[in-house]
């Protein structure tokens, strides 16, 4: 009877061993703010689930994106865990905080400023590319013909570089309309978009930003915000 019973006690011991830790990813995946794939959902779903009725289509509609890291770059509290979660993104401080300055300032979406900047240069800032007859330098990539006034130095210097090539995204953004026409502007030039002249390969260089602006989005969500958010939680839970 004893052998039998260690044995049993065996058998659900090692069927207790598997179904434990299965219950804990379910309920971690279904509990942890930062277990969703969509960066949004965690932020959001609260809000949504408490429209009304009537304004269910008005939403739908709603083609605009907010971007909570301005929001969070903004606040006193939090601006410090913006810094320090691109900082490590970018592998700078100095490159983190030029482009974040640089989108608040002009009211750029600053996930979208930091997508267009991995791809153009992985945020290197001496990233240089050779056309033949112009040179694209720095972060954003700036070309030689169309920044003719910018010295060598000041297409190397983070601020600067960030400066004008967050301006030219707005520029791009203020003709375009969208940040699909926007990319592709900077890309392929305003008049080649606007004359409907748009290449596959610049199609293939929007959708990737558009990625690594949901990648971005993402791990701010996971990194930042839902930290921030239990912080708050504690010390409101606190007093």
């Amino acid at each position: 009877m004893k052998h039998r019973f260690r044995r049993r006690s065996r058998g659900f011991l090692a069927i207790f061993a598997l179904i434990v830790p299965l219950i804990l990813s379910l309920s971690t995946c279904s509990l942890s703010p930062s277990s969703s794939f969509h960066p949004d959902i965690n932020l959001e779903m609260i809000r949504i689930a408490g429209l009304p009725d009537e304004k269910i289509p008005q939403f739908m509609g709603n083609v605009a994106r907010e971007d909570i890291v301005a929001d969070y770059y903004r606040d006193p509290e939090t601006r410090a865990s913006v810094l320090a979660f691109f900082g490590t993104l970018t592998k700078s401080q100095t490159i983190a905080a030029a482009i974040l300055d640089n989108a608040e300032r002009l009211a750029v979406s600053p996930t979208l400023a930091f997508a267009l900047a991995y791809e153009e240069s992985k945020f290197a800032i001496e990233a240089v590319n050779n056309n033949g007859d112009s040179v694209d330098r720095g972060l954003f990539q700036l070309n030689s013909r169309s920044f003719p006034r910018l010295s060598k130095a000041q297409f190397f210097d983070p601020a600067t570089n960030a400066r004008n090539g967050i301006a030219h995204l707005d520029f791009c953004l203020d003709k375009g309309g969208n940040e699909v026409a926007a990319l592709a502007m900077y890309n392929a030039g305003h008049n080649r978009v606007a004359k409907d002249g748009t290449p596959q390969k610049t199609l293939n260089y929007v959708f990737r930003i558009q990625k690594y602006q949901e990648n971005i989005k993402s791990l701010f969500v996971a990194k930042v915000a839902a930290k921030e958010k239990t912080r708050a939680a504690r010390l409101g839970f606190g007093k």
